[in-house]
């Protein structure tokens, strides 16, 4: 058996994707960034996710299952943070940027993220920064950037085998295994 994962890097943007999709306007595209050979989305208005980082919040916590037959299951679960950057692009960039970030900071994200998988939930993300971006055309384009910090908490499954009973019987070592032999 093969060690999985309960919660992928995928499952983590894909409810960043959803609620960014329901707080911003009808038509307004959210993709991930460092797609090869995929341009930037037709409309004005759209957002970038790049994940930059992955820490560790907290040692691992373990626990087991033993379905009475081997192997049974080692679960570990590790809680990280992941940052995710989302640039956010086009003349309304600085207007769906302070609803981001506004909202992210909110109760109102935790229940979106919750009502997805409540093993995900934001933590915080900083202050939208505007940093120019300069397009295929040589034009500057309105670019706001947000480091979004998200929880998660995903659990590896590795094999693990179980003793049910134990027989123990004891061996003179001297009388096994002489010295000298």
């Amino acid at each position: 058996m093969a060690a999985t994962i309960s919660i992928t890097e995928a499952n983590v943007c894909a409810a960043l994707r959803s609620f960014l999709l329901g707080i911003l306007a009808s038509g307004v595209e959210v993709v991930r960034a460092q797609d090869n050979d995929v341009g930037e989305p037709q409309g004005p208005d759209f957002v970038m996710m790049n994940v930059i980082s992955l820490p560790r919040l907290a040692t691992n916590v373990d626990d087991y299952t033993d379905p009475g037959t081997n192997p049974g299951t080692r679960n570990s679960m590790q809680s990280i943070k992941m940052g995710v950057q989302l640039d956010v692009h086009g003349p309304n960039s600085a207007d769906n940027s302070a609803m981001i970030t506004t909202l992210l900071r909110d109760e109102y994200a935790c229940i979106q993220f919750a009502a997805i998988n409540p093993d995900i939930q934001p933590l915080y993300c900083d202050e939208p920064k505007q940093v120019p971006f300069i397009n295929g055309e040589n034009l500057y384009e309105q670019r706001w950037i947000i480091t979004a910090a998200i929880q998660y908490n995903p659990v590896t499954q590795t094999p693990q085998d179980f003793a049910d009973q134990v027989e123990v019987g004891i061996i003179s070592v001297d009388a096994a295994y002489p010295p000298g032999a």
